[in-house]
């Protein structure tokens, strides 16, 4: 004959309560070490809260950590890779810098993060001695990303150097950006002669490309 025993605690013979129950079916355990709890091997169905986990807020953007805290990823990571093209040969003989036509815009997730430019570009410099061909990245048409901008013939981040005969070069650079924007950003790549001669980019086919890696915080 079935039977059903109803209490809402058990306590032991010292009067401690080791169990109770708040009638909806959810019981407390007071017992002490190891015994404390129940066996993660007895839970088999179910979804276990994740505050029950660890401390800290969990999130799609947080990890468990093994110290049983929430907490984000750390720094360094790539969040997005956009890349441009250059086709067809694109030439000047000014010593005024001008847009090559390579670029490419990106949309940051974060004022924080990084933009990683990396370029290369099929180049040759003609006609000229002593002189050379010289690149610089700019950020929306105005702002010069150099390592020494605005100081006459060194203001630039890469050269092709012809000492008196035409000469082909792959020019690649790389520079790191902080425009602390989330607003679509143009990056591309300008170009001049130092003094004289004709400076091409392209020819037979070829292509030249950047890259905009975007690291985050």
């Amino acid at each position: 004959m079935a039977s059903t025993i109803q209490v809402d605690k058990i306590q032991d013979t010292g009067g401690n309560t080791i169990l109770s129950s708040n009638s909806t079916g959810t019981f407390t355990s007071n017992l002490p070490a190891p015994t404390s709890g129940i066996a993660a091997s007895a839970i088999d169905s179910g979804t276990i809260a994740t505050a029950r986990l660890g401390s800290g807020t969990a999130s799609s953007s947080t990890f468990l950590r093994g110290d049983q805290t929430y907490a984000a990823a750390g720094g360094g990571k790539i969040l997005q890779v956009v890349t441009g093209y250059l086709d067809g040969i694109v030439t000047t003989t000014s010593t005024t810098y001008a847009d090559t036509g390579l670029d490419a815009d990106i949309t940051l997730a974060a004022t924080s993060s990084k933009v990683l430019i990396q370029a290369t570009l099929v180049s040759a410099y003609n006609n000229a001695t002593n002189n050379q061909g010289m690149f610089r990245i700019m950020r929306d048409d105005t702002t010069n990303l150099t390592p020494y901008p605005d100081s006459g013939e060194q203001g630039h981040i890469g050269v092709i150097y012809c000492p008196g005969e035409k000469i082909n070069s792959t020019i690649n650079f790389m520079f790191e950006d902080s425009p602390s924007s989330t607003s679509s950003l143009n990056y591309s790549i300008y170009f001049a002669c130092q003094t004289s001669g004709s400076m091409r980019i392209n020819q037979n086919g070829q292509r030249s490309y950047i890259h905009l890696i975007e690291i985050g915080a």
